[in-house]
């Protein structure tokens, strides 16, 4: 598990990640990363929404340095800092993506108030766990997990409910990525990958 002020690097996408603020520290109540992304590349980039409740803030990436593309809820936003998005629940969007020629800063940022304090801790493993396997080279520019049976089992256990993808029915994913999961771990497969420190 990181602790503050941990850093990471994905080789496969040249991004810096560190955690300034982690869930062990607060009661599960914020996660805090620093990504400091050069040209050309950006975040994970998959469309996605987190489901919650209407009219509140699932999380927030502020821009700090440099210009940052995304998509939220269907519409292209060119962001330059100093600026923040706000991301709300239920609200599908990407991650930012690096639109200038200078390295991009950006501050992703989460709160949780209601009582699941584990869900940012399994954010923050899925964050370690896809930079690890990035590092094993197991994992695409895009933040795709390449292994289909280690993407169903990570995704299940660290990201899904309430991170979902848009395309299919809550349910149904809970449903088929469960089914994976089970076969992953008969396989011996394990959702979380502890990443090499900087």
């Amino acid at each position: 598990m990181a602790q503050q002020g941990d850093g990471f690097f994905n080789p496969v996408t040249k991004t810096r990640i560190v955690f300034v603020a982690v869930p062990a520290d607060n009661g599960g109540r914020e996660l805090a990363v620093d990504w400091h992304v050069p040209p050309g590349e950006m975040l994970p980039a998959a469309p996605h929404y987190h489901a919650g409740p209407g009219g509140q803030i699932a999380e927030t990436f502020t821009i700090i340095a440099g210009t940052a593309t995304l998509k939220v809820g269907g519409k292209k936003l060119t962001v330059s800092a100093p600026n923040a998005v706000d991301i709300g629940f239920n609200q599908i969007h990407t991650h930012p993506a690096n639109a200038g020629s200078d390295k991009l800063h950006v501050r992703q940022s989460g709160t949780r108030i209601d009582p699941e304090p584990e869900t940012l801790a399994r954010v923050e493993r899925f964050l370690e766990t896809l930079v690890a396997l990035s590092q094993q080279g197991k994992a695409n520019r895009r933040g795709d997990i390449t292994n289909p049976l280690q993407a169903a089992l990570t995704i299940h256990e660290l990201l899904l409910d309430p991170t979902f993808l848009p395309i299919l029915p809550r349910k149904f994913q809970m449903f088929m990525f469960g089914l994976l999961a089970r076969r992953a771990r008969r396989r011996g497969y394990v959702a979380y990958h502890n990443p090499q420190l900087l």
